[in-house]
């Protein structure tokens, strides 16, 4: 695999539903189309297929219940700081708990409506027949006021990518116009703005986060608004392929795992701690069914707001990069190689003109750390990459022709298209 990569092993597939295939997209909720339509076919980087139910390998099912995708340095400088708000947390009863997590999150969740379009050569319609109007549902969390008024919305990109149309419903019921503001298919993080005030939430520190520690996720699963779920925090820095097997198409690197109930329509709301904090956005599940299994994925909120700040100030995101392509050291490729360490990401080439390149890495090094990071395979490297600024210097420590040597090199910026 690669900082873009080349295929990473997958966990055992779990066995999907008949007829479904792996896709990144989350499974929709209830589709409206002008005219009935057989099933869409599925896409690595879109779903323009909105009516199915997509059940997934890995699954990274996105949770945006709807047209997901079709209509459905990453750093930046500063963390937004958002209008803050207090809560008193009740101490004992689990459920109170949740409660007053809740009842101070809710109201800066809302629900997400768009409007596209599937075109024939993105489905099985026939040619003569005309695009076909869709609609979906999603969640997002409003978290920053407005400079000149309004609101700013964080969600996924897999919701309102190639959106026509976007209404955003406040748990007041007010239904608001939104514009999008910028977008980013890489972290799969978008920002919309709403010209109306919404409370915004307030932020904690992901880093903080412990396995164990109670969340609440909220948003609207089916469609079904301003749902509460509570779990636990399953795991942390968690780093998955695709379905496919790439990192380069809505990667999951260094999220949050959880048990709370996600499903599709969650894609973009709340993850929140029991002081009702903003702590991840929901984006994706690990399913058999394509909804709920009790495994679901978060952003982190750290890093959410990184992208969002840099879409808002400049509209456009860096992304720190290597400029390798590689794979997972095992056992019996190391001995096949006649290499000298059975862990480690292992440099299958170097993209030309990057970082990488530059610094002389070539095929054959086998990358065991980074700067003081145990490397133990191409997730590692990947997921110790993306926790870099673009310019930073770092060390590498790696095994060439039977040798440990260091070597320095720069961060660099990902090259679009990769």
């Amino acid at each position: 695999m690669t900082d873009n990569d080349t295929p990473l092993p997958t966990p055992e597939p779990i066995a999907p539903e008949p007829a479904a295939e792996p896709t990144r997209s989350e499974a929709p909720a209830p589709v409206s189309a002008a005219a009935p339509s057989p099933a869409l076919p599925t896409a690595p980087s879109r779903q323009p297929s909105i009516g199915a139910f997509i059940a997934i390998a890995i699954v990274v099912a996105l949770f945006f219940g709807g047209a997901a995708g079709v209509g459905g340095a990453f750093f930046g400088n500063r963390i937004l700081q958002p209008t803050r708000r207090t809560v008193t947390v009740v101490k004992g009863d689990t459920q109170e708990a949740v409660a007053a997590a809740a009842s101070a999150a809710l109201p800066s969740v809302v629900n997400i409506d768009i409007t596209g379009k599937v075109s024939n050569d993105e489905s099985l319609l026939p040619t003569s027949h005309p695009d076909v109007p869709v609609s979906g549902t999603g969640s997002g969390v409003a978290f920053r006021e407005g400079d000149n008024g309004g609101t700013y919305i964080l969600t996924n990109d897999h919701v309102v990518a190639d959106a026509k149309t976007i209404v955003v419903t406040d748990p007041a019921g007010n239904r608001h116009d939104a514009t999008l503001v910028g977008a980013d298919a890489e972290t799969d993080i978008a920002v919309i703005k709403v010209n109306a005030k919404i409370p915004v939430i307030e932020t904690a520190d992901s880093e903080k986060l412990v396995v164990g520690q109670m969340v609440v996720a909220i948003g609207s699963p089916f469609g079904l608004q301003h749902s509460v779920t509570a779990g636990v925090v399953s795991a942390i820095h968690r780093s998955l392929p695709d379905a496919s097997g790439s990192s380069a198409i809505y990667p999951l690197v260094d999220v949050i795992q959880t048990d709370a109930a996600i499903n599709p329509g969650n894609s973009g709301g709340a993850l929140v701690d029991r002081a009702g904090a903003l702590v991840g956005i929901p984006s994706a599940i690990y399913s058999s069914s394509g909804a709920n299994d009790g495994v679901g994925f978060a952003i982190p909120v750290n890093a959410a707001l990184r992208v969002a700040d840099a879409l808002i100030t400049s509209g456009k995101v860096e992304h720190p990069f290597l400029g390798i392509s590689g794979q997972t050291m095992t056992p019996d490729f190391a001995k096949t190689e006649k290499l000298p360490v059975t862990e480690g990401a292992y440099v299958v080439e170097t993209t030309k003109g990057t970082q990488a390149e530059k610094a002389g890495l070539r095929k054959g090094d086998v990358i065991v750390r980074l700067n003081t990071t145990t490397i133990r395979s191409m997730d590692d490297l990947i997921l110790a990459v993306r926790r870099q600024t673009v310019g930073d210097t770092v060390t590498l420590g790696l095994y060439r022709d039977g040798k440990l040597i260091e070597l320095e090199m720069k961060v660099g910026v990902k090259p679009a298209g990769l």
